[in-house]
């Protein structure tokens, strides 16, 4: 599957910054040839770079040949662009001294309750880093659950914010809504992954909140990600591991103006089950997960870029599993195809424009005792965004998109819910709802002085199902009231209209828009451009208008309310080509009346503390390690007090507590691992040892019942102690 193969491609790309054979050095100064500590140095377009130490020597290695442009940066200072000439095995010494900027560096430009990375941005998580995570494998949604806010769903790549669903948070990608970006996505004690390679990215600004009003339909966060618009280079790279295998490869043609990538993998989970003393009789089929993807991308001119991403996958699983009514396996499999087209040029010297065409097409199938279904999701978007540079203390932004999305939903399903088996009472579904939505925005980025930002700005959807619109005005502002010290606030409002399952079963499609209003307020301090970063952040968060079952027509209406409450605290340090560490703690509080709870009681991922340490070191040059530890509270369930015989159902029907009035234990977890580079056949070549789980805690991931609900029996998450073991060889 070509996920798990870039995954793992990915700690080869990480590792090879240590495997270079052209050493770089030289010392940045700046007055009066004072030396500058903190100040960096990177080639452009790639990470093979380095800070200067309190000397102003820097160091770094790089397998770049040929014209390369280093770029050279320091607060305060105007950033220094220079060509050089590399050649392999022959290492350059380079002196540089930065003058004095005029104008104030844009770092403070970076809103509340956002993490970003990118080219000239305040660097809080890099690709290097989310490869780097133990126990994140690679991905890009499990990096992210390291920030404070944030949790996996199950152990897997679904991301939840700060106690809201899932469902709040939206993934954009070039422009592109990303709905379905998993494999073994809402499995049975299965853990999902991401499909999106995290190596090809060139930004990444995920918000847990107060985000700006470009992104519309969500209520909790957003993950906004930048493709590079051209590939990095020429090459290829072939990997074998213990679950899987699969080819990636890049190129880039001497004119610079097109591109291609490719990624093609399968997993091979026996071995790898076998290894670890899972049951592999337990697996009917083994999980499988296979994929296909690429790029093409093109350069009209030097100030356009064309480029088309093209992406498939495909998975099924046969777990074995125990209800109270039924024993079998729950049997799931999903096919995703996504494509997307992005243009974007400049208008002179002051305007920027983008604008995209994406689709996607999504299918489930799921059968367990009686249940046998498909769903099928479609989405299309289209998208314009327009940048303008007023003046040099305003930027205006503006756009507009339409979305279509249409739910297909076909199948058998159990009459009563309590009773699966094979010949329980059943009845046949069939429904096809779909819906557009038209949206558009208009923000003003404003420095009035030197230290302060404000953005303002405003949107608007109507949904077309509905025939409602809503207003959303928005407002974020940081005030760097010190050297290295920012305080960022933001309130809005922000909508989000139910899926479209729940406007099937309401009445007449009135469901209104779901609405938070968030009200966000933090403090940063920020030492040497990222290398030592401390945030607090309190936030409140007020919903409206949830989604919410009748309970005498069984319809689903607008009744629901609830809030979210809490505070934030991240601690980053990094020493370049070293370690780099941080420790990010959530509390929160978070309450809804919503679904089947009728009065505000704890939300399905209420999780009051959470505690996360992250760590990676380069033990030398050709090997590195690294450690993450999680400890957070248990999530609510609703739990069953006691069963009654149901003679139409021929079951016994639970009875149920208050909903979420129970908690899972207590949850931790520690996973490492290790990087050994070295050459084979000539080649560069990586081998990945890791262990998830180190501590092999039996987490809890459910409980299930005997017949009549008598006795209680724990389900512990499939991700017990794991060992892994992979070979990457580039060509």
């Amino acid at each position: 599957m070509k996920t798990l193969l870039t995954l793992l491609i990915l700690f080869f790309l990480s590792a090879a910054l240590h495997a270079q054979d052209i050493k770089i050095s030289g010392k940045i100064t700046g007055d009066e040839n004072a030396p500058l500590n903190g100040a960096n140095v990177v080639i452009e377009g790639t990470i093979d770079g380095a800070t200067t130490d309190s000397t102003g020597y820097y160091e770094f290695e790089t397998s770049r040949t040929g014209s390369q442009n280093l770029l050279f940066t320091a607060i305060d200072y105007s950033d220094k662009r220079q060509t050089v000439t590399l050649e392999a095995g022959k290492p350059m010494e380079l002196n540089v001294r930065l003058k004095k900027s005029v104008v104030e560096t844009e770092e403070i430009i970076v809103t509340a309750s956002s993490y970003t990375s990118g080219q000239n941005s305040q660097v809080t998580i890099t690709p290097l880093e989310i490869v780097r995570i133990p126990g994140s494998d690679g991905d890009l949604f499990r990096a992210i659950t390291t920030f404070p806010g944030s949790n996996q769903v199950d152990e897997g790549s679904r991301i939840t914010v700060r106690g809201g669903d899932a469902n709040e948070v939206l993934t954009i990608l070039d422009q592109a809504s990303l709905y379905n970006p998993f494999i073994f996505d809402d499995d049975f004690n299965t853990s999902s992954y991401t499909t999106i390679n995290p190596w090809g990215l060139r930004g990444i600004n995920f918000s847990s909140g107060g985000f700006s009003a470009k992104f519309g339909n969500v209520l909790s966060a957003v993950l906004d990600l930048k493709t590079y618009e051209m590939p990095q280079g020429t090459g290829g790279f072939l990997w074998l591991g213990l679950a899987n295998v699969g080819l990636s490869g890049v190129y880039l043609n001497q004119k610079k103006n097109f591109g291609a990538t490719v990624d093609i993998g399968q997993t091979i989970l026996e071995p790898y089950f076998r290894l670890n003393g899972y049951l592999v009789d337990k697996y009917d089929p083994i999980p499988l997960a296979r994929g296909i993807g690429g790029s093409i991308s093109y350069k009209p001119s030097t100030s356009s870029n064309l480029k088309g991403v093209f992406d498939y996958s495909k998975d099924k699983i046969g777990i074995r599993n125990t209800s109270p009514s039924y024993d079998g396996f729950f049997n799931s499999g999903s096919e995703t195809v996504f494509g997307n087209l992005k243009y974007s040029a400049g208008l002179g010297a002051k305007t920027f424009y983008s604008m995209g065409v994406s689709y996607s097409h999504h299918t489930d199938d799921v059968g367990y005792g009686i249940l046998n279904t498909i769903s099928k999701q479609l989405y299309s978007k289209y998208r314009l965004d327009v940048t303008h540079r007023l003046s040099k203390k305003i930027d205006l932004n503006t756009g507009g998109e339409y979305e279509y999305n249409e739910d297909k939903f076909d199948g058998t399903v159990p009459q009563y819910s309590y009773n699966i088996g094979n010949n329980a009472p059943r009845f046949d579904v069939n429904s096809n709802t779909h819906s557009g939505r038209v949206g558009g925005y208009l923000e003003a980025q404003i420095k009035p002085f030197k230290r302060f930002f404000t953005i303002a700005g405003v949107r608007t959807d109507y949904h077309t199902l509905s025939k409602k619109s809503v207003v959303d005005p928005r407002l974020s502002m940081g005030w760097k009231f010190a050297k290295d010290m920012i305080l960022r606030g933001a309130v809005g409002i922000y909508h989000q209209f139910p899926r479209l399952e729940y406007y099937a079963q309401s009445d007449n499609f009135n469901l209104k828009p779901e609405q938070a209003s968030h009200y966000i307020l933090g403090y940063e301090f920020n030492k040497m451009e990222g290398l030592f970063v401390f945030r607090v952040e309190g936030y409140y968060k007020d919903y409206k208008n949830l989604v919410l079952r009748d309970t005498t027509s069984f319809l689903y209406t607008s009744g629901g309310k609830g809030y979210a409450k809490g505070i934030d605290v991240f601690l980053k340090s990094t020493v370049t080509n070293k370690y780099s560490t941080w420790i990010s703690y959530a509390y929160t509080d978070s309450k809804r009346s919503q679904y089947n709870a009728q009065t505000e009681l704890p939300a399905a991922y209420d999780i009051t503390h959470n505690l996360t340490f992250v760590a990676s070191y380069n033990i030398s040059d050709v090997i590195t390690t690294g450690l993450t530890y999680r400890l957070s509270t248990g999530k609510p369930y609703t739990p069953i007090t006691g069963g009654v015989y149901d003679p139409n159902a021929n079951a016994y029907q639970p009875i149920y507590a208050e909903t979420n009035s129970g908690r899972f234990p207590t949850y931790q977890r520690m996973d490492v691992n290790f990087q050994y580079i070295f050459s084979l056949f000539g080649r560069f070549a990586i081998a990945v040892f890791q262990i998830n789980n180190l501590l092999n805690q039996k987490n809890l991931y459910d409980y299930t019942y005997n017949s009549d609900y008598s006795k209680r029996d724990e389900i512990v998450t499939t991700n017990k102690r794991q060992f892994y073991l992979g070979l990457g060889l580039q060509f």
